[in-house]
């Protein structure tokens, strides 16, 4: 903004709503609002609102169930002139001083949490309008992404869910057992899946060539129909390991089953977001995920067999688990304000670090034909 520089600075960089949609209570999003001036402004108002984040990628905003479960702006005055004649207070800029106002938003609990997929996105953001009066441009706006976070009641059914341990077990064939373990059926994102697979041997000659871990994300808008009267689904590849196996003991490029064999496999989970969805299932979207293992198997003539075994996996966000991100600060007046404000370039956007919290999701306007 040109003549206008403004900090956004809300207690929190997040919302969090505990429960289902049915059963959340609303949330308190406070903050407040800096604003300093390069040149003189005849001001009328300002406000704040906490509002979605418009985008072109509609699929999902076909269902009356999203619309009404999407928050409709939230506006709160600012500031509001009591200059009746002129309609209007004349703002000068003063190096020593700054325009400061608190705000606080009572966000509802049945609102959807934050997605951003191929179909289309549910995002919110702060969004702070200055409504002037004279020639040129008249309102000047500024935003912050705020991502909002659903997560289980403590000691609910949902709650004690993500506590439970993954294991999956299968037998081929009286063949080959193959089983994995790990701690836990839910994980965060920029984190790791850290599994054991266990390959034990029923039958003598059969030999292992290699092993694999995948983690795939299944989006479903049950809302929306294919043309043949299917709900939309896509599918990916998230991220995947392999490992070949080869026998320590000789020169063969395959192990030879002789007895039971364990392998540690691990994931990277990418950012969230960007690059993973956090598991939700509603009336009218659902986002789940998958962790396939996976073995090829030579049977005593060579030929391969392609083994596979499958979980459902949830990834959650760090709040869900009870794992504390960072103190939050509350933010008071301070002089450091004007130094952020004096170093700010005309076209700064602000938003407070947390090193370990997730990025917002970001809306690219395209269009779907």
């Amino acid at each position: 903004m040109l003549y206008v520089k403004t900090l956004i600075l809300p207690t929190s960089p997040w919302v969090i709503l505990r429960g289902r949609p049915s059963e959340a209570s609303g949330q308190e999003l406070n903050g407040r609002v800096i604003i300093r001036l390069v040149r003189s402004l005849k001001v009328k108002r300002v406000t704040i609102a906490f509002k979605p984040i418009e985008s072109n990628k509609f699929m999902l905003w076909k269902s009356q169930d999203i619309v009404t479960s999407r928050q409709n702006p939230i506006i709160k005055e600012l500031f509001l002139t009591n200059d009746t004649y002129s309609g209007y207070s004349v703002w000068n800029p003063n190096e020593n001083d700054t325009h400061e106002f608190p705000f606080s938003f009572a966000i509802p609990g049945h609102i959807h949490e934050s997605v951003s997929t191929e179909f289309g996105q549910i995002g919110y953001e702060l969004k702070v309008t200055i409504h002037t009066c004279g020639f040129g441009i008249n309102t000047w706006t500024q935003s912050l992404p705020i991502p909002v976070y659903r997560v289980p009641k403590e000691g609910s059914s949902w709650d004690f869910a993500l506590a439970d341990s993954l294991r999956m077990r299968a037998e081929w064939l009286g063949a080959v057992e193959l089983e994995v373990l790990s701690d836990s059926v839910s994980v965060t994102a920029k984190s790791k899946i850290n599994v054991r697979a266990v390959i034990r041997p029923l039958q003598k000659n059969e030999m292992l060539v290699d092993i694999g871990l995948r983690l795939y994300e299944r989006t479903k808008v049950k809302s929306s129909l294919d043309r043949f009267g299917d709900p939309i689904k896509s599918e990916r590849l998230i991220c995947q390991s392999h490992m070949r196996t080869d026998d320590p003991e000789g020169e063969l490029n395959v192990l030879p089953l002789r007895h039971e064999y364990c392998f540690d496999l691990d994931l990277c989970i990418p950012q969230a977001f960007s690059d993973i969805q956090y598991d939700t299932d509603t009336s009218h979207l659902s986002i789940k995920h998958e962790l396939v293992f996976t073995a090829t198997v030579l049977d005593k003539s060579q030929n391969p067999h392609y083994l596979r075994i499958s979980s459902p996996i949830v990834i959650v966000s760090q709040n869900a688990l009870g794992i504390t991100i960072s103190e939050l600060p509350i933010y008071s007046r301070s002089s450091l304000d004007q130094l952020l404000l004096s170093n700010m370039d005309d076209k700064c956007e602000f938003s407070p670090s947390y090193p370990e919290a997730p990025a917002p999701p970001t809306y690219t306007k395209l269009q779907i034909i």
